[in-house]
């Protein structure tokens, strides 16, 4: 089979083009044809060795797998051949924690495509039990964009935010596929959504996400424009995916009692942190990594019954992986990117 692969960490010029063995499918595990593998910012830092080191080499990332069913191993009885499918964008990699609960806490929890092959192949080899039937019909290039970042954002705003009906939700990075998901999971939970864009040209995207409010992070004074929003209050929960540059102006945000949830890291990890605000304003702090399977077949529920939509940028030839990377990493992407092989 072809896939696009890295022999090295680096700049998206490292992937490769090449024939690899297809995969045949152990006990308990089936081999998907991939229809299509959505690109996710977290692919780029896993490229540039930013995840981990020890990944050995050649590596085959990518979580968001569609397609269908190739061949299924002995035992395998929830799946046939020929079977439109999806893959949860993660689970233990350990075999004696797939029982875990819930399952993102378990030790071994990882991003699929981080320590084994992923999706960026025509074929990918995965465990049965986290390979769901696919009953959404949504086109499977368009379904790519949903597994990781609905995953996480019924985790992070439904779970750990507790958003409900009439809440205020602060979501960070709206055109980006972990915002744009995170705006129509707080929109079908009746939350009220101010969010922020890096431009104006991504104004009328995040509108049409459902967005009631929108802060232009270039120019504007992001915890001005909340409390003016907000009377004054701050909203009821900040859904950060973006990390310290905003953290400040996310702290000042956030109501007395608010809940702030961090899932991203993108403009880096280190901060300042003023214990005496956080206890005086009683403020709860969660981090989110990924979701359950619950969370996920929840989320593919919402998304069959048309509470949430996915938000196909653009499709690129699994050869062209490495142009794919290069167009996410300009900032320029509205929802997200699919390969095709």
């Amino acid at each position: 089979m072809k896939a696009s692969l890295i022999h090295e960490f680096g700049p998206p010029d490292v992937f490769r083009y090449e024939d690899v063995p297809t995969p045949e499918p152990a006990p308990g595990h089936v081999v998907i044809k991939v229809a299509a593998c959505g690109l996710n910012r977290y692919d780029l830092y896993l490229r540039m060795g930013g995840i981990r080191k020890d990944i050995p080499m050649p590596h085959v990332m990518g979580a968001d797998i569609t397609g269908t069913v190739a061949a299924v191993g002995a035992g395998v009885t929830n799946l046939k051949t020929g079977q439109r499918v999806i893959a949860a964008p993660g689970f233990p990699f350990n075999p004696a924690e797939w029982d875990f609960q819930p399952i993102n806490h378990a030790p071994s929890y990882a991003v699929v495509g981080t320590l084994q092959w992923g999706g960026y192949a025509e074929y990918v080899h995965l465990p049965a039990r986290f390979v769901l039937p696919d009953e959404t019909n949504v086109p499977q290039d368009a379904l790519a964009t949903i597994p990781l970042c609905l995953v996480t954002a019924m985790h992070a705003v439904k779970s750990l935010g507790q958003v409900t009906r009439g809440s205020s939700v602060l979501i960070q990075a709206g055109a980006s596929g972990s915002g744009s998901l995170c705006i129509q999971v707080a929109k079908a939970l009746g939350g009220r959504v101010i969010t922020t864009v890096g431009s104006e040209d991504k104004i009328a995207f995040v509108r049409a996400m459902g967005a009631d409010e929108v802060v232009r992070r270039d120019v504007d004074d992001q915890a001005k424009r909340v409390l003016d929003w907000t009377a004054g209050q701050g909203v009821d929960v900040v859904i950060d995916n973006v990390g310290s540059a905003v953290f400040d102006a996310n702290m000042k945000s956030l109501r007395l009692g608010g809940t702030f949830v961090n899932f991203g890291l993108v403009s880096g990890y280190k901060v300042q942190f003023n214990l005496r605000d956080f206890f005086f304003r009683q403020h709860v702090f969660k981090g989110s990594m990924m979701g359950t399977m619950d969370e996920l077949r929840e989320g593919l529920r919402w998304v069959a019954e048309g509470k949430i939509k996915p938000v196909l940028d653009r499709t690129f030839q699994l050869r062209d992986a490495a142009a794919a990377h290069a167009y996410v990493d300009s900032r320029a992407v509205r929802g997200s990117v699919v390969l095709i092989p």
